[in-house]
């Protein structure tokens, strides 16, 4: 589908790459080889996408701006998970080696704040102040949900409506600012940004918890350790559809495992009292909701594009 996509946006594309490898240009050496490893072990870079996206959906064009979006939108991305690597004291990602393991922490924290600064001034030299202002609510939401995750993890009771509030801040508001910039950018009327948004919240809570059951299943090669999430004492969707379908007991049994860093009981508490199928059915129906948003928009390759991204999601695989 990501292929699909990039074959979709054509010139547009080509024009991201490029403008996406310039923008990160230093006068230092070493700064431009991080860059240079960063750019190479990219993921889907799903973020531009979906901003260009949010363009051809709303006018059938990528306007320059909505471009810069774009770019702007996967520094940001790429910032925070050079963030997370020092936070979470992660050594790889997506199986590569990250920053942190390869230098130091600190610079990986250096390089997610050029990441970052870039990021900013791509958006200052394009675009209105609404745009400006969608961009840096996200990197608050982005900042409370992860502390809002830590204080969790610490009490260990997160609740459903917990977590619905963490992955929204935590991974829907980069989806909502993409998309939304994506259609500012060439234009859009109130109705179509009001549509995009509402796909964009959808389609990040489903993003996010199709992640949280890979985490759950270490049959797959995710390209990070299944069971990460129980190491940090996060308590995501299939622990909290276990719980919801086991015993008051078992539940509290499970909470002390888990704080006693018991981590080998937690898994078979999961997929015995049916929190992956439970997580599934979740993820389903926000599947269903970012659909059903864009039925406001007529017909379009862009259209069919983003329908079948978020079908994509659907699938419990790797």
């Amino acid at each position: 589908m990501v292929s699909e996509v990039k074959a979709y946006l054509g010139e547009d594309w080509k024009a991201f790459e490029k403008l996406f490898a310039e923008t990160l240009a230093s006068r230092i050496p070493v700064l431009n080889k991080v860059n240079e490893y960063l750019i190479g072990r990219s993921g889907k870079q799903l973020r531009p996408m979906l901003c260009m996206l949010a363009s051809r959906l709303c006018s059938g064009i990528c306007s320059p701006a909505s471009i810069r979006c774009a770019v702007a939108s996967e520094m940001i991305h790429t910032a925070t998970l050079l963030h997370d690597d020092v936070a979470d004291a992660s050594d790889t990602r997506r199986g590569a080696p990250t920053i942190r393991a390869l230098m130091s922490p600190t610079a990986s924290v250096l390089v997610g704040d050029y990441w970052l600064s870039r990021g900013v001034i791509t958006l200052i030299d394009a675009c209105e102040k609404t745009t400006l202002r969608d961009f840096s609510e996200c990197l608050g939401d982005l900042a409370e949900g992860e502390m809002f995750q830590i204080e969790k993890a610490e009490s260990l009771d997160t609740t459903l409506d917990d977590y619905i509030y963490i992955i929204a801040h935590k991974t829907s508001s980069l989806f909502r600012a993409a998309m939304k910039s994506g259609a500012r950018n060439v234009g859009c009327t109130a109705a179509q940004l009001e549509a995009i948004d509402a796909f964009a919240l959808h389609l990040g809570l489903a993003f996010q918890m199709r992640d949280d059951i890979l985490d759950y299943s270490p049959q797959l090669d995710t390209g990070k350790p299944a069971g990460q999430d129980i190491l940090e004492h996060k308590i995501t969707l299939p622990l909290i559809g276990a719980f919801e379908n086991a015993g008051a007991a078992a539940r509290a049994a499970v909470v002390a495992d888990i704080g006693a860093d018991r981590f080998n009981k937690v898994l078979p508490f999961v997929q015995d009292n049916g929190g992956i199928e439970y997580s599934q059915k979740v993820l389903e129906k926000e599947t269903d909701l970012a659909v059903a948003a864009l039925a406001f928009f007529p017909d379009s390759p862009a259209k069919a594009l983003l329908c079948g991204l978020a079908r994509s999601l659907c699938l419990r695989q790797a």
